[in-house]
């Protein structure tokens, strides 16, 4: 007997996790680990638009030409000289520009996913939220059960003790309280392993609970009032599109060839009295191999999986758009006909029957029976709750929505 005391003082004693505001937690997402990443991959691919513009370094040569084979003297021949050349790689087609341009646009996706990252843990932080509202709101209603039972439990001794109930009726009863006691310590539980998840959101080794109270609860009353897109997948989806098309146009004008310029000076022995020579050459490749035509192939399908990829992704959002809201609005029509008619006649009921129990004249089994029809309607009534709230997030995620106070574009 004592073992279940010291569980039961154990399972209902309130369990206490560090706190911390909404606002704070935005500001240690908006540290996070995953968004410095993210950054780093900016300024990679910044530079490798850079490197991609670029027509490359100019080639300096050093050669020593003519020197006859048996004595490699440098007065024997008058072809005989030091050479030193500096050659050059030009494009007249424009195409380095527009690699740049492409590497560019990539780097803007890569700032579009960095943004989506952002929003990725912001909406991950609303799930735990709306997850936390909804453990608490649920134990909160079974600890409220154990007490009227506990109220019950001691009127049924009594009742036993009159001879006006059996035994059982105080042992079901007992066993009731104790199935109550093992479901406030299953929420106590995921409360724990939820503190868990919200550390990781927030990038910190250490168990969190969100204070409820500064919860911004009116952005998702928001959720289809907010006209500014924030949608930065659809917008990392854009910019690599546009890049793909600038890669075929690169590509498209590499069949006009690179020019390469070369200027020497070969200072001689002036035996001939020529003085030293000067020299000018000009080359460029002769596109003949498949590498050019293969690489343009390859640009042209990159640039139809990216128009294919944007192109799904906005007739999904569309459709999902529009599933939200009608699931949106179904959720509601339930939890307003639960508000306004079940939840009354189940509490009603509850309260008849107890008053009626108490003076003997009701069963104890219609007495479980309306103590446990009336706690399932109002767990359905959070659980309803927290879906309406999940359903607007997802919505807000998905379209853009803010998901801040004041969150600019």
């Amino acid at each position: 007997m004592r073992v279940i005391l010291r569980f039961l003082l154990i399972t209902l004693s309130p369990l206490v996790w560090a706190q911390t505001s909404f606002e704070k937690a935005v500001d240690k997402i908006n540290e996070h680990e995953l968004l410095n990443v993210d950054a780093e991959a900016v300024v990679a691919i910044e530079n490798e638009a850079t490197a991609a513009g670029s027509w490359g370094d100019p080639r300096l040569s050093l050669a020593a030409i003519n020197y006859p084979k048996e004595s490699l003297a440098n007065d024997e021949s008058m072809m005989t000289g030091i050479q030193v050349g500096i050659m050059q790689t030009v494009s007249l087609s424009g195409k380095y520009g527009k690699l740049n341009n492409s590497m560019l646009e990539k780097s803007q996706a890569a700032k579009a996913d960095k943004l989506q990252t952002r929003r990725n843990l912001l909406k991950k932080l609303w799930e735990l939220a709306i997850t936390q509202e909804k453990l608490q709101a649920e134990k909160a209603i079974l600890s409220e059960n154990y007490k009227w039972l506990d109220n019950n439990l001691k009127v049924s001794k009594k009742l036993y003790t009159n001879g006006k109930i059996p035994q059982q009726a105080v042992l079901d009863i007992q066993i009731r309280k104790s199935e109550l006691a093992l479901q406030i310590a299953e929420k106590n539980y995921a409360l724990d392993q939820l503190s868990y998840q919200l550390g990781y959101v927030l990038n910190q080794n250490e168990k969190k609970q969100l204070e409820i109270s500064t919860i911004p609860w009116v952005v998702l009353d928001e959720w289809r009032k907010d006209k500014v897109s924030r949608d930065f997948q659809q917008k990392s989806l854009e910019h690599k599109l546009r890049a793909s098309d600038l890669a075929v146009s690169a590509q498209n004008r590499d069949l006009f060839p690179d020019l390469t310029f070369g200027l020497t000076y070969t200072k001689r022995n002036d035996i001939d009295g020529l003085g030293d020579f000067v020299g000018a050459s000009v080359s460029f490749p002769i596109p003949t191999s498949s590498k050019k035509y293969a690489s343009k192939k390859s640009a042209v399908a990159t640039k139809a999986m990216s128009e294919a990829k944007l192109r799904h992704y906005k007739l999904n959002k569309t459709n999902t758009l529009a599933r939200l809201n009608v699931q949106i609005e179904d959720l509601n029509n339930q939890l307003r006909v639960l508000n306004n008619e079940v939840l009354k006649f189940a509490q009603s009921s509850r309260n008849i029957v107890s008053r009626s129990y108490a003076r003997g004249g009701t069963d104890y089994l219609e007495l479980l029976r309306s103590e446990l029809q009336y706690q399932n309607q109002r767990l359905k009534k959070t659980a309803l709750s927290a879906a309406i709230k999940n359903q607007k997030l997802n919505y807000l995620y998905l379209n853009g929505g803010k998901l801040t106070p004041g969150e600019m574009k």
